[in-house]
């Protein structure tokens, strides 16, 4: 964790890991998610995978990037190294080991899955716009934190979100400032950092794990595969049966999804004339 600023480790208590999928021109969704994680969970999460490593490539001496994609691969199609090593079935196997970690370990998911064709209606940008909806379910989220801490006579804290480096890394910037300044469409933010932080994925097993999170959804968005997901579905933040950490910016209507149909449930019942 040493891109952190120590003045902030002071302060801050979860950290928001969050990666992308569905930027190439060809997907017709888009999907920034993650996990939210205790600070002194990090580490116990970090050697999970370096213990995967150890067991599937016991010779390597330097950290593996861990890539949802390489993973899915195909026998026949070509396969990045070092994944090329090994067969498909292990490849899997590494792939669904990874989801029960993130199953079985204290890590809070968060996910907006954003249908394209909406953004382009509302002339919106789709990236800015997911991580503005993560912004404020996290803060929602941090709130949440807050109000037991308080209620247990400690301080409140603040949330820290990062993210994997990518070509929106300076729009991501103006962007978190605008929100701090003039806050969300839902209201202020009051319990996340104002300036997110970014780094590669290589150096970060966290933004690893993000990346595995935001492929889940993603599929599930884009191609309706939905093994990877079911396998973390319950892991999104919820609240007294209500579904918070998930939401799905879509055209249609009636879309069942869990995050549609959790909010349409929310939603008082229409007026009889």
């Amino acid at each position: 964790m040493r891109f952190i600023p120590p003045r902030l480790l002071l302060i801050i208590v979860y950290i928001l890991y969050l990666d992308e999928s569905g930027t190439t021109p060809q997907a017709s969704n888009f999907v920034l998610a993650g996990l939210a994680v205790f600070e002194r969970e990090i580490f116990w999460l970090s050697q999970e995978l370096d213990n995967l490593q150890h067991q599937y490539f016991p010779q390597s001496t330097e950290p593996i990037l861990f890539h949802a994609h390489a993973l899915h691969v195909r026998d026949g199609d070509p396969v990045e190294p070092p994944w090329d090593q090994i067969d498909r079935t292990k490849r899997l196997e590494i792939k669904n080991r990874i989801f029960e970690i993130l199953r079985n370990r204290r890590a809070i998911l968060f996910a907006c899955a954003i249908d394209k064709k909406l953004c382009e209606a509302r002339h919106e940008d789709f990236y800015e716009r997911a991580f503005e909806d993560l912004a404020s379910r996290f803060d929602m989220f941090m709130s949440r934190v807050n109000r037991q801490a308080v209620s247990q006579g400690l301080e409140e804290q603040r949330g820290l979100i990062v993210l994997a480096e990518s070509s929106y890394q300076k729009i991501l910037v103006l962007v978190s400032r605008r929100l701090r300044q003039q806050g969300t469409r839902w209201g202020t933010l009051h319990n996340v950092s104002d300036v997110p932080l970014f780094a590669p994925a290589k150096d970060t097993r966290l933004l690893q794990y993000a990346d595995f999170c935001s492929n889940a959804v993603f599929g599930r968005y884009q191609s309706k595969l939905t093994g990877d997901f079911d396998m973390i579905a319950a892991k999104f933040d919820q609240e007294g049966g209500v579904l918070h950490g998930l939401s799905h910016l879509t055209t249609d209507p009636l879309c069942s999804c869990i995050a549609c149909f959790s909010r349409r449930g929310r939603q008082p019942p229409l007026s009889q004339p």
